[in-house]
Parts: C-alpha cells; sequence; structure tokens
C-alpha cells in the first residue's frame, strides 16, 4: 500500500510534523505493508521559507531590517538562482512573535522592516519576489512596504506621514516620484491563504486586528483608515482593489502589494502543492490513498481551499482520499458527496476537548493503528 501525505496541522495540539510522526506511527502499529511520500505545508506565515527551502535550492540573504515597532533586528529571505527570485516571508520583520503580547498595536506597528528586505532583493538585481502573507502583526494596508520603496504618503498639508496604521485615515496623497525605475520593473507575487477584502465587516481590521492587540475602537478606526487608503488609492491611480479577494492578507499587504506594485495574488495552497510536485507524484498512478488532517470536519471545513485543493487532486488522478480529523460533524454521505473516501476520528467521546488536545498524538496513533489493520 503506497499513502500520499498531505500533513495540516490541528491548532493547539499538533503540528503538521507531529500529526504526520504519529500517523506514521499508527501505520506501522497496524502490521500492513506500506510505503508513502509527505508533502510538506505552508500557511505562508512564519513556517513559509521552512517549506521553501525543503523543496527549493536557496540561499539564505541577511539583511538587517526593523521590527515592527521599528527596533532594528537581523533578519533573512531566500534567494533561488534558478528562477532569480526571491522568497520572503512577512512575518519574518513584520510578524507578531518578534513583540511581546503587551507591545502589539496596530495602530504604530508597520510592514516596513519587508520593504527593507525587499528593497535589497531588487538592488542585487533579484526579478521575481514572492511574499508569503501569514502571521504579521500589521494592519497597514502595505504602505510600510510601499515606504520603504520609494511612496511617500502626505496628509492635506502634505506633510510626510509615517506608515503605520494610525496613519491611515491621515493619507490624502501619494508622491511616488522616489520609486525607482528597478522596483517598477520587477515581477511580485503575494502568496496568501485568504480570500479577504481589505475593509468591511470581513475586512482584515474586523476579522484580524484583534490578535494583534487592538481594542474594538481601533478596529473601528483601522478599518476607517484603509476605505480611506482605498479611496486615495483609487482616485490617483485609478485601480479599485479594495474588494479584491486577498487584498485584506497580512493586515492589508496583498493591498498594498496590487496597488502599488500590480502583483499577482497566489492561493497559499496551491503555491505550495505546486512547489512541492505533489502532481508528479501522483501522475504515477502508484499511490493508494491521499491522506490530510483537519482538526474538524464542519461546513467551514469543506470550504477550505486546501481541503478543496486535496479533493480537487484526488478526483483528477482517481486517488481516494482519507481525511483524519478529530471530529466530524458531516454525515458520511456528504462526505462522500463531496469527494472524500472516508474519515477517520480520532477523538474520545468520553473525554473533554482539553483532554483530547493534551493526548491528541497517542489518540491518533491508536485509532490509525486499528483503522489500517482492518485495511
Amino acid at each position: 500500500m503506497k499513502l500520499l501525505l498531505i500533513p495540516n496541522k490541528f491548532k493547539g495540539s499538533l503540528t503538521s510534523d507531529e500529526f504526520s510522526n504519529a500517523f506514521i506511527s499508527g501505520v506501522e502499529k497496524s502490521g500492513v505493508s506500506f510505503s508513502y511520500s509527505c508533502i510538506k505545508l505552508s500557511d505562508v506565515g512564519d513556517n513559509f521559507l521552512n517549506v521553501v527551502a525543503y523543496y527549493k535550492p536557496c540561499i539564505s540573504m541577511q539583511v538587517i531590517s526593523t521590527n515592527p515597532l521599528g527596533k532594528r533586528i537581523q533578519s533573512y529571505y531566500l534567494y533561488s538562482q534558478q528562477n532569480n527570485a526571491a522568497y520572503i516571508e512577512l512575518a519574518n520583520a513584520s510578524g507578531k512573535q518578534l513583540l511581546m503580547k503587551e507591545d502589539r498595536n496596530p495602530m504604530l506597528t508597520t510592514t516596513y522592516g519587508t520593504g527593507i528586505q525587499i528593497k535589497d532583493a531588487i538592488e542585487k538585481g533579484i526579478e521575481h519576489i514572492y511574499m508569503g502573507l501569514g502571521g504579521s502583526a500589521t494592519v497597514d494596508g502595505g504602505i510600510g512596504i510601499a515606504n520603504a520603496l520609494g511612496y511617500v504618503f502626505l496628509n492635506e498639508e502634505r506633510e510626510e506621514l509615517d506608515a503605520i496604521g494610525a496613519s491611515l485615515q491621515l493619507i490624502d496623497s501619494i508622491d511616488d516620484a522616489a520609486v525607482s525605475s528597478n522596483v517598477r520593473q520587477v515581477n511580485f507575487y503575494a502568496v496568501n491563504d485568504i480570500s479577504n477584502p481589505l475593509f468591511g465587516e470581513n475586512g482584515t481590521s474586523y476579522l484580524y486586528a484583534g490578535e494583534k492587540g487592538a481594542s474594538d475602537v481601533i478596529i473601528e478606526d483601522l478599518d476607517r483608515g484603509l476605505i480611506n487608503l482605498d479611496k486615495i488609492v483609487s482616485k490617483q491611480y485609478s485601480v479599485q482593489n479594495g474588494k479584491l479577494p486577498g487584498a485584506g492578507a497580512g493586515g492589508g499587504t496583498g493591498f498594498g502589494l496590487k496597488s502599488f506594485f500590480n502583483a499577482d495574488m497566489l492561493s497559499g495552497e496551491d503555491f505550495i502543492l505546486e512547489l512541492s510536485r505533489v502532481k508528479d507524484v501522483l501522475a504515477l498512478g502508484d499511490v493508494d490513498y491521499i491522506i490530510t488532517g483537519e482538526c474538524k470536519i464542519d461546513g467551514q471545513s469543506l470550504c477550505g481551499k486546501l481541503l478543496q485543493g486535496i479533493i480537487s487532486l484526488g478526483k483528477k488522478y482517481n486517488t481516494p482520499v482519507i481525511v483524519i480529523c478529530g471530529k466530524s460533524e458531516i454525515s458520511k454521505d456528504e462526505l462522500e458527496r463531496q469527494g472524500i473516501f472516508d474519515v477517520v476520528e480520532f477523538h474520545d467521546e468520553f473525554r473533554g476537548s482539553e483532554y483530547n488536545m493534551r493526548h491528541a498524538a497517542q489518540l491518533l496513533i491508536a485509532r490509525t493503528a486499528d483503522y489500517f489493520a482492518k485495511k
């Protein structure tokens, strides 16, 4: 039996690697003869560069940059000679993990440090820049990056504004005279895993600013600021990107990359699956099952891009998809209609969620062993 494992993390209990290890241990315990291939995934946050480096020969490029509050830090991005491309992780210089919880405030944070990384890559003659947009501490609409690359944001008095979230409502015009021709010749790619617009009840501020340290009042102020940014960009550049799916990624960095650098918007799942050459593995026709994981299967997970992408792969290559999950709230008939061959639940129904999360690896091993022993 040959398995293709496309693991997912179980938030709060298992990383994708821990899920993979537990699953493999369970199949080994079942006693069946098997081989497997494993695809590493990333949520385009603070694991993006690790996954890129796993699949692609790259050089680590060290850069003195700044964190979301402007403090000097050592940072890095990846360079691939193969396609003269830089791979940059927004979280590396602009991420939440760089700040103590009490220091997080998206009114004061900026993506400027990521812009320093991009500037370094462009000065080195790199022609393609891929940006993983997860894990940011910012809601600045991407103006920090734009500012580092020559854009200047002005208020009504033509005074230069700091490129932070608090400035968004004050922007009256944009001066791009200092943007070099080299910047305009680079191909940008915004790699993201959300489809949210820039503003509104489903926008980046209302959905994500709270976890970045924003109060309810700040969330409303930031949303108004993002609306203003979209209005000014639309007026000055005749583009309307505020409602574009993915514009809200990275605290609006998706919007900024599209508006100021005409970036192509790429699905994070599609990007990683393409990078991993998973289609080449399936095209050989010798994979018996595709295995993936979900914490809980419900209506929302069935709409998720990753699971839908895996189901599509299974259909295309006529390979059954088995989903390992803590718990499923969807009937077997509905799962089959969605294209899922089988679901393996491993929660202990007689224990609470805290126990199940703490013992997820052991429960997964035992349930997987039992399931495959009957194959």
